[in-house]
């Protein structure tokens, strides 16, 4: 007889669900910007990092936080770059490796990407407190710390402004620009 107990409520399955229709629900948005679910993963990436002071990504650190093939993503880049909304770089401390930067027609695209993101987060995340969104982030990060082994700061991400005509109350505004995150794209 097996005493080991499933976590309660079925947790994971649930994560994985809100986390599949959150991502259709932007790729369905960000369809009408003009990006499809792979554009808007490679700029969000890459946006991520320069919003945080990071180093921008190479291609295999995008490549695994996308969860695709090194290959896959290099072809999505190269039509990217020949689009003129990214750019690789040489890493000066890897020769064999190229960073990532946006190039200053993605931006546009990233605000606009950022747009959809808030509004898909706001109607998402409708009746549920401020009280009950600090606690559920609490408990996934310490769970993305327990599978990675790293001890993550979330930081987060200052949306653009509203969009006109949506309305959103001032507890909710509040509420997105504390909570939403850099990584609730990718």
């Amino acid at each position: 007889m097996n005493n080991h107990q499933m976590p309660a409520k079925g947790v994971g399955l649930l994560i994985h669900d809100v986390a599949r229709l959150l991502r259709n629900r932007i790729d369905q948005r960000a369809h009408a910007v003009g990006l499809t679910s792979a554009q808007w993963r490679v700029l969000s990436g890459i946006a991520r990092a320069e919003f945080k002071n990071e180093e921008p990504p190479n291609q295999a650190a995008l490549a695994d936080q996308m969860d695709l093939e090194p290959i896959t993503l290099s072809r999505l880049i190269d039509r990217m770059e020949a689009a003129k909304l990214i750019e690789r770089r040489p890493d000066p401390a890897d020769r064999r490796a190229h960073r990532l930067y946006l190039l200053e027609a993605a931006r546009p695209l990233v605000a606009k990407f950022r747009d959809v993101a808030t509004g898909c987060l706001t109607d998402a995340l409708a009746g549920v407190s401020e009280a009950e969104l600090d606690r559920v982030t609490d408990v996934l990060t310490r769970i993305r710390t327990n599978l990675t082994g790293k001890s993550e700061t979330v930081v987060p991400f200052a949306p653009a402004p509203k969009a006109p005509g949506r309305k959103a109350s001032a507890k909710s505004r509040s509420t997105i620009k504390t909570h939403t995150k850099q990584g609730i794209a990718s």
